[in-house]
């Protein structure tokens, strides 16, 4: 007997191989005809569905059967159309799932762009199950687009909770980050935004304003730079990084930020006037004062009376017309300085100046120390220029009048090319100080230039 078994065991190897063998042919054929019923299967729905609703229109099986065929084929339209009749149902009919059918009516109503709709059974739906994810997901874009932040903060967190990496998802919690200037938690959820969608500009414009407002002004620059040629985003992005390299006093680069934003076809009109206006500031630091009021007339076409462009019209042509006046205010210290030291030679009629020392402070003003001598009298007096158009207040007064104590002065002079204000102007009152405002001011530097 033990000499069969052997064969025996072969023999039964053989068998169970012919078995497999057969399975996995009828299984290969069973394959073959559910995918010819799969091909079949959408005519095969509509036409059992077809019959039943022509005996009953409201046959919720056979709504429910269109209704998610559509909604499987992403056909949105179709789908929101059944599913809207299934909702008024779900007030008559408890068998049917008022929660899918609601989540799937408000998915297909978000992605046909009709919010309200959306809104409204969406919030149903979660009112069934607070902790699905899609329902969270989309009620968080909903409030986005709604610009209820707060709230599109709360269920996107929520959605994130249940699915972390859902790039959407995250997108919109960061740009309602943004939006709330909440920069610093916007900036790690708009960087991973990014990161894998890089050619999201909006995303990307938005992640460099947060990076400038939480100090990380480098890489705002770097991605505003990146964004100048881009036809949407360039205009904002080339008047951003403009103002950055105007602020850090790279006036060159600055320039070529906002001639870049300025060649763009199409720019919306607030954008155009603001990049003129600040070139036009620029090219007035630096002299050139036919590009700042070539660049002002260019906004005059578009809104005359926008900001202080009137003002700013007249002070270039006035700023053209009188070269000390440019030197006094935008030329190098060196020249400012001599400048002033002429004016200091001419204040005082019919005396003899003797400058002893000058003190440059940051550029904001230079003070004067001269030894004054008339025919009767001689004295030590301070003078101080200051370098502005606006209203020099008390403090600076109060500081000049310090500097007199110590130098031991008999007097001081403070000059404006703008005007003072009226605390300041009281305060000398009771003092030997004179201050000396812009009208003043110009005169000595038409005297200056005929001296």
């Amino acid at each position: 007997m033990m000499s069969y078994l052997p064969y025996i065991a072969i023999i039964t190897i053989v068998i169970l191989g012919s078995i497999l063998s057969l399975v996995l042919v009828k299984s290969s054929s069973a394959g073959k005809k559910n995918d010819k019923y799969q091909n079949k299967s959408k005519a095969v729905i509509l036409k059992e569905a077809s019959k039943k609703l022509a005996s009953n229109p409201k046959d919720p099986k056979a709504l429910m059967a269109i209704a998610d065929l559509y909604f499987g084929e992403n056909n949105f339209n179709k789908a929101m159309k059944t599913y809207r009749m299934l909702v008024d149902l779900c007030a008559v009919n408890p068998d049917l799932d008022e929660y899918r059918i609601n989540k799937n009516y408000g998915i297909c109503a978000m992605e046909e762009k009709i919010y309200k709709e959306a809104y409204k059974s969406l919030m149903i739906a979660r009112n069934s199950k607070p902790e699905d994810f899609l329902t969270n997901a989309y009620l968080g874009k909903i409030e986005y687009m709604m610009k209820k932040y707060d709230r599109a903060i709360s269920y996107l967190l929520y959605a994130l909770k249940l699915q972390p990496d859902h790039s959407e998802s995250i997108k919109f919690l960061g740009m309602s980050y943004f939006k709330v200037k909440k920069y610093k938690e916007a900036v790690s959820r708009l960087n991973r935004a990014v990161s894998g969608h890089p050619d999201d500009k909006e995303s990307l414009f938005a992640l460099a304003i947060c990076c400038n407002e939480s100090g990380r002004v480098e890489h705002a620059l770097k991605i505003f730079s990146h964004l100048r040629p881009d036809p949407v985003w360039g205009p904002k992005s080339a008047l951003y990084s403009g103002t950055i390299n105007t602020k850090m006093r790279k006036l060159d680069k600055a320039i070529i930020d906002y001639e870049i934003g300025l060649k763009h076809e199409k720019i919306p009109d607030e954008i155009f006037m603001e990049l003129k206006y600040r070139l036009a500031g620029i090219y007035s630091s630096q002299g050139q004062l036919e590009k700042a009021l070539e660049a002002l007339r260019d906004i005059t076409r578009i809104n005359p009376s926008y900001k202080d462009i009137s003002n700013q019209i007249r002070k270039y042509r006035e700023l053209s017309s009188n070269k000390n006046l440019q030197i006094y205010l935008n030329a190098p210290a060196t020249d400012f300085v001599s400048l002033c030291r002429n004016i200091t030679a001419i204040v005082i009629k019919k005396t003899k100046v003797n400058i002893i020392d000058v003190n440059f402070n940051n550029s904001e003003f230079v003070d004067i120390i001269a030894e004054v001598r008339a025919q009767k009298w001689e004295d030590l007096i301070l003078f101080r220029y200051v370098r502005t158009e606006g209203l020099v207040g008390q403090i600076m007064v109060r500081d000049l009048y310090e500097q007199i104590k110590e130098l031991h002065a008999g007097r001081g002079f403070c000059f404006s090319a703008g005007g003072f204000t009226e605390n300041a102007e009281q305060w000398v009152e009771a003092r030997l100080i004179d201050l000396i405002s812009k009208d003043k001011l110009i005169q000595y530097l038409n005297k200056v230039e005929a001296f």
